[in-house]
């Protein structure tokens, strides 16, 4: 089970899905994510490639103002809702669709705070990175989760590594 490191939700446990080609983020790096970005108080969030909803139900756990969750899987969806309402979470908006198609029709035009936890299949985190970035609010940071073998370009503001797991940072600066 995943369950919440820190702040208000701490502790809580969410719904997940085995058998699924869903890695949520492993708490250690997790833990390592959310001291890099805090504080998170009054923070704009958006959750792309959201998964169960694991890193933005922690942003909002750590006083996010709200958060926007983007997952196309119906199936995983479902399992979002489903810890969305069993956090009683109100101060957040989900949507089923591609991350990618997505962007350009968000709502919301600036952003505190951008994940991404695409698949580590997924390669054009360039095009990615170029989508998100005018979304940021100045200094706002962009965090991508992907497999260790992605190759940066030495724009990134810093990089982290777990085991197969990198961690890329960039931040707006406008």
């Amino acid at each position: 089970m995943i369950s919440i490191i820190s702040g208000k939700y701490k502790g809580k446990k969410l719904y997940s899905i085995k058998k699924t080609n869903v890695r949520p983020t492993q708490a250690k790096v997790r833990k390592s994510i959310f001291q890099i970005l805090e504080p998170f108080n009054n923070m704009i969030v958006l959750d792309l490639f959201a998964g169960f909803g694991t890193l933005g139900i922690e942003a909002l756990s750590r006083g996010a103002e709200k958060v926007i969750f983007v997952e196309q899987n119906k199936l995983i969806f479902q399992t979002l809702k489903k810890n969305i309402n069993l956090l009683n979470l109100s101060n957040c908006e989900y949507f089923l669709t591609d991350a990618i198609q997505f962007l350009p029709y968000t709502k919301t035009s600036y952003f505190d705070i951008i994940f991404a936890d695409p698949p580590y299949s997924f390669k054009d985190y360039l095009s990615l990175r170029e989508s998100v970035i005018p979304l940021l609010n100045d200094d706002g940071s962009f965090c991508m989760e992907t497999s260790k073998r992605t190759k940066t370009d030495g724009t990134e503001h810093r990089v982290r590594e777990f085991g197969n797991t990198k961690i890329i940072f960039w931040r707006n600066k406008s």
